[in-house]
């Protein structure tokens, strides 16, 4: 009976103690040191020499040159690796820092003061960047001595006028020296049309596509390490694109922050019409059938996903996957999606393709009956996305079905083809 006492005195404890529990005030962070007497063009003045691989003390220790900004930049998304950009009045820059996910500290709209006595300026291939002297070079500051130059003041704020408000480059005029490094916005430019239907970045590699607007071009840049980097091109869409305006020697590039970024005009929005996922009924109620037998493709649910997959062919096959028939009208402007999974190393991109049927009905098989698109793949990612872009205004307006085809003829080895779905957009 002692022993059961003590323990609901104990429980009681405990439950009082949560009672009086009461959750922290948001505290916003306050700036309370020297006032701001210098701007970022104040910075760049005194590296005067862009290019010449130099680099220039921005002031001495003595001397107060404080410079208030905003940030600008995110690597919530990836592709912003070590560094702050920040933007006033008169521009931006970047601040070098040796340390990953700054945006759980420095989100976007948060207003900064940064202390520049002990810093240095120089550029990158003619980009300004603000740091530590490293072996001759812009070096990034360490993460343990950021307080003693950039202080928060408030939260961050998106209704910030030089957030809200993005410089727009509405042609090659304004594409220049004083607008590098600040939030740009980029209305109604196209990609590529050799980029339709693959993604913004290899998986392997950082990767430059091109994109064009009102007489002028900017590279898009996108690291391999971004989260969005396989988020597909349309290049029959108009895009509106926000990121910041980089340099490299004269060539002018825009990293994107994170996939919001990417935007289609208000003329190009993306409707899409079908949307074919794979489950376990997939070969019966679902309407895909196999030729020339039922053996060659099988589905799987695993970690997550539900796919349909072709094993390695070691042997000569010629394997199809048949959808069931589609009726969706009007398919000029559309186009065909696959979201698949196909690291295709050594083997032959000829292995895996696409076809389509206007004619067959099911029953007997009649090669002469489908249609291969051109062009066909060119993309195979080795996770999952979506990717290529295929052409259905080829089709017009009828019935019609698709086909994957994995047809190993040479003598090496093809790769195990898994596909999530298929996504038709228009």
């Amino acid at each position: 009976m002692k022993n059961r006492t003590l323990f609901v005195i104990l429980v009681c404890m405990v439950l009082a103690g949560c009672n009086r529990w009461e959750a922290p005030e948001l505290t916003a962070p306050v700036y309370d040191g020297p006032a701001a007497n210098k701007t970022i063009a104040d910075i760049k003045a005194m590296h005067p020499s862009l290019g010449n691989g130099t680099q220039d003390s921005i002031c001495r220790y003595d001397e107060q040159f404080i410079v208030k900004a905003v940030v600008v930049s995110s690597d919530e998304g990836g592709n912003c690796y070590k560094y702050l950009t920040v933007q006033d009045e008169t521009g931006g820059i970047e601040i070098a820092i040796d340390r990953s996910s700054l945006y759980n500290d420095y989100p976007v709209g948060q207003t900064v003061y940064l202390n520049c006595a002990g810093l240095i300026v120089g550029d990158y291939h003619n980009k300004y960047q603000v740091g530590w002297v490293y072996q001759g070079s812009v070096g990034r500051i360490a993460p343990a001595a950021l307080d003693r130059y950039l202080t928060k003041d408030g939260l961050p704020d998106l209704n910030n006028p030089l957030v809200a408000h993005p410089i727009e480059i509405n042609g090659s005029s304004d594409l220049t020296a004083e607008n590098v490094n600040c939030l740009v916005k980029i209305d109604g430019c196209k990609f590529d049309a050799a980029d339709n239907g693959l993604p913004l970045s290899n998986n392997d590699f950082t990767t430059d596509r091109n994109v064009t607007f009102n007489g002028g071009s900017i590279t898009v840049r996108t690291s391999n390490y971004a989260y969005f980097r396989n988020t597909l091109i349309d290049a029959s869409k108009e895009y509106c694109l926000y990121g910041i305006l980089s340099v490299y020697n004269s060539t002018y590039q825009l990293t994107l922050r994170t996939k919001n970024d990417i935007q289609f005009s208000s003329a190009s929005q993306v409707e899409t019409i079908a949307d074919l996922t794979f489950d376990a009924n997939c070969f019966t109620s679902g309407g895909w059938s196999q030729y020339p037998d039922n053996q060659s493709w099988k589905f799987q649910a695993y970690g997550g996903n539900n796919f349909v997959y072709h094993n390695t062919a070691t042997e000569s096959c010629d394997d199809w996957l048949i959808s069931p028939e589609l009726t969706l009208g009007d398919l000029n402007g559309a186009q065909l999606f696959l979201d698949h999974q196909n690291n295709v190393g050594g083997s032959p991109a000829t292995y895996y393709q696409v076809y389509y049927s206007t004619t067959y009905s099911g029953g007997a098989f009649n090669e002469s009956e489908w249609t291969a698109f051109n062009p066909n793949l060119n993309n195979y990612p080795s996770s999952f996305a979506l990717s290529n872009g295929l052409d259905l205004s080829v089709i017009g307006n009828q019935k019609f079905r698709i086909a994957l085809r994995y047809r190993k003829s040479g003598t090496v080895d093809g790769t195990r083809w898994a596909v999530r779905g298929v996504k038709i957009t228009r």
